[in-house]
């Protein structure tokens, strides 16, 4: 359900975050009433998400044990920069080579037809990174991006129930339905500049099988990496010459056996199809320097883990937001005061004018009573949306 409500005027923001009631700015944002207040459609993804946020208590957010990628997903990283692993500082030594790690991963997807770089799940920050390498990487011939995180359709479902990126195409964004961490706005944005250089999208992540249930971790990793390498292969032999970029999470863009035996993603999908991709490791070194520079593999890690590993600096934040996203192009913008919430959790959400609720919003952040949490955005008109979220706690939480 969408109710409208009126903003006393259109908001016209700088890069302060100041109001005037002028015509934008070139480098400006505008805040276009109406705002929008709506709830999500029962058993949808957007439903799932905001469930995992009305799990965590805004007073005391870290509590208990919450899902970390819950903050990230909703552009909240600020409150799990201290306390997650995949932001404390790993003390990596620097690779010899000291070319910047853009232009080293250019010049190693010149010698490919597969490249596959990873993401954690809690910092946006890597996939903004990804996004950055489209255009280079589409000037060497890279034409088609497969994304783990995009809903793979099991082989009987008909078109008509495909998810919308499927069924069509050429929207010139993902929607909230097209994948369940989708949702977060570094990843609509990855999914909005895919889209714009003519990327072709492919999903591959293994359908679920209940049958694992009873299967141990260690067989049910190697029956998900089998079934995501095959579908990959599957492609690349339907598509010879094409270049591919891979997004994974985390292991699955090792290379190498591990220590224990396991065999991921890259591993299966470089026995299939005799290619050797360039891999790339974003998760494995962090906060080694004030840029993103390239870092030597640690000493614990086998031989060929991965080729390249980019240790990204220390996380910064401007008013609750990744201070990244303003090197990328954004500007904080002040939420109206009006749209505060003054109990629980509030989502708000900023799309561009014209665009229905359905698409991933340039921007979505969870807010608190008492916080001045910034909007992330470029120049534009923008609709805002909110979504009040309670505070539920789990069933078995003290």
């Amino acid at each position: 359900m969408i109710h409208r409500r009126a903003l006393p005027l259109a908001l016209v923001l700088s890069a302060t975050g100041a109001t005037a009631h002028t015509a934008p700015l070139t480098a400006g944002v505008t805040l276009l009433p109406p705002y929008e207040t709506a709830t999500p459609k029962a058993g949808s993804l957007a439903e799932i998400r905001l469930k995992s946020l009305a799990r965590i208590d805004p007073v005391h957010p870290l509590a208990g044990a919450p899902n970390l990628q819950t903050f990230s997903q909703f552009g909240r990283e600020d409150l799990i920069a201290a306390s997650s692993d995949d932001y404390h500082p790993t003390h990596c030594t620097p690779a010899k080579d000291t070319t910047d790690p853009l232009t080293a991963i250019i010049q190693g997807a010149r010698k490919t037809s597969i490249v596959i770089i990873n993401e954690s799940h809690e910092r946006s920050e890597h996939r903004g990174f990804t996004t950055a390498l489209l255009a280079p990487l589409q000037a060497e011939g890279y034409t088609t991006l497969a994304m783990e995180a995009l809903s793979n359709p099991q082989p009987d479902t008909p078109p008509k129930f495909y998810s919308p990126f499927l069924r069509e195409p050429g929207l010139p964004y993902l929607t909230d339905e097209d994948g369940f961490y989708l949702g977060e706005a570094a990843f609509g944005r990855l999914g909005r500049t895919a889209k714009r250089l003519g990327y072709a999208l492919v999903p591959y992540e293994a359908h679920h099988d209940p049958a694992t249930a009873t299967l141990s971790q260690t067989e049910r990793i190697a029956v998900r990496e089998e079934a995501q390498a095959s579908a990959l292969a599957a492609w690349v032999a339907a598509h010879p010459g094409a270049k591919l970029l891979v997004h994974v999470g985390y292991h699955h863009a090792i290379e190498v056996p591990t220590a224990d035996g396991l065999r991921w993603m890259a591993t299966r999908l470089k026995a299939k199809t005799g290619i050797d991709p360039l891999t790339i490791s974003q998760t494995t070194c962090h906060g080694g320097g004030s840029t993103p520079r390239l870092a030597a593999l640690p000493a614990d890690e086998p031989p060929g883990t991965f080729d390249l590993v980019v240790d990204h600096p220390t996380a910064r934040f401007v008013r609750g937001r990744p201070a990244w996203r303003i090197a990328a192009g954004d500007t904080p913008v002040s939420i109206p005061s009006e749209l505060r919430p003054t109990t629980g959790w509030r989502v708000v959400e900023a799309r561009p004018d014209g665009e229905p609720p359905a698409s991933v919003p340039m921007d979505r952040v969870a807010i608190r009573p008492g916080e001045d949490v910034a909007l992330m955005l470029p120049p534009g008109r923008y609709r805002l949306r909110i979504l009040d979220v309670a505070y539920t706690p789990a069933p078995d939480a003290d």
